[in-house]
Formats: C-alpha cells, sequence, structure tokens
C-alpha cells in the first residue's frame, strides 16, 4: 500500500502541498469520485477525507458493499481494488467552507472532462451537490438543481451516469440518503 498520496504543486510561483489523484494507468472505472478541494487534515494526514465529515463518504460507500476494505486500513488505498478512481475540481487545499473561485471551478471542470474521457466510468460522483450545481450554473449555464442521487438529466452533458453524493448533514433526509444509495448499489451490481 502507498504510504500517502501528497504531493506539492506550483500555483502562481507558489509551491502547495496537496492530495494527488488516484486513477488507474489506463481502463475504465466503475465511479469516478468527484471532490471540490482537499482538506488541509486530509492533505496532513496524505489520504483523502480524513475529516469527521469525509470519513461519512467511506463509512456509507462501505456500508451499501460499493466499496470494501481492510479494518483499520486507509480506505483511498483500496480505491483502484474496487475500480473506483477520485480527483478534486480543485487540487490547492481549502478548509470546510471555503468556496473556490468561479475560474477555478472552470479550469478545474475541463480537467475533469478530459479524465471522464480517458477513464469513461460508469458513474461520476460529486462528493458534494453545491460543487456540481456550481458547475452546471458556470461552465454550462445551466441555472436548474441537481438532486440526490442520480441525476439522468445530466446524463447527456458528461457523457455518463451522473450521482450526488447523499451526504449525512445536508439538506438531504434520511429517506433520500437511502434510497439514493440502493439505487447506486443496484447499477453497480
Amino acid at each position: 500500500m502507498r504510504s500517502n498520496y501528497r504531493m506539492t504543486i506550483s500555483v502562481k510561483g507558489e509551491k502547495i502541498d496537496t492530495l494527488a489523484d488516484i486513477l488507474p494507468e489506463k481502463g475504465r472505472l466503475n465511479i469516478l469520485i468527484i471532490a471540490k478541494t482537499p482538506a488541509p487534515i486530509s492533505v496532513k494526514a496524505g489520504h483523502y477525507f480524513q475529516g469527521q465529515q469525509g470519513k461519512m463518504l467511506w463509512n456509507k460507500l462501505t456500508e451499501y458493499g460499493i466499496m470494501t476494505y481492510p479494518r483499520g486500513e486507509f480506505p483511498d488505498d483500496f480505491l483502484l481494488k474496487n475500480n473506483i478512481g477520485i480527483t478534486d475540481i480543485v487540487k490547492v487545499p481549502r478548509n470546510y467552507g471555503s468556496e473556490p473561485t468561479n475560474q477555478e471551478y472552470c479550469d478545474g471542470m475541463e480537467r475533469i472532462m478530459d479524465l471522464i474521457k480517458d477513464f469513461q466510468p460508469k458513474i461520476i460522483l460529486f462528493v458534494y451537490k453545491t460543487v456540481l450545481d456550481n458547475i452546471l450554473r458556470l461552465k454550462f449555464g445551466i441555472s436548474e438543481k441537481s438532486g440526490y442521487g442520480f441525476n439522468p438529466n445530466l446524463d447527456s452533458i458528461f457523457k455518463t451516469k451522473v450521482f450526488v453524493f447523499p451526504m449525512p448533514g445536508t439538506p438531504c433526509t434520511r429517506e433520500q440518503s437511502i434510497k439514493s444509495m440502493t439505487e447506486l448499489k443496484k447499477i453497480l451490481s
């Protein structure tokens, strides 16, 4: 297993620690997870989603049998074994609640569209609904808000199935969460 995914990038001449994408060298993915930005706590640990809210992502994916990993290990070390990849819209780390700029969203989406083309994921999973809504508005001129779970009206834009993760603690209801995660599991079965 990899000890960590920390890497350094240069942004406007400044060196910044961040997390590397976790992607296969080639081949199709079942899921491409699209996060907003690495959290500083995750960069420090060298592993994705190490904060309280982020760990809920791993818990839900495991609870519904979408991915498996040995107890006590870092879940991101087992993404590729589960045919799942992960990236961020913006690679510059930010604390929770600190939003990327409009330009960062647009630039990041160009890179994401290239990754979708290269890895042809069965599903792209946006961790945060706001991220998808911002991309739709800024990049595609769509003001209609996305919903939790699958968004079939967006499949033609992204050329794959689009899923918004029902993150606990958001306006997503328990019933929406169960329905969404059950549908995700069904499509992957």
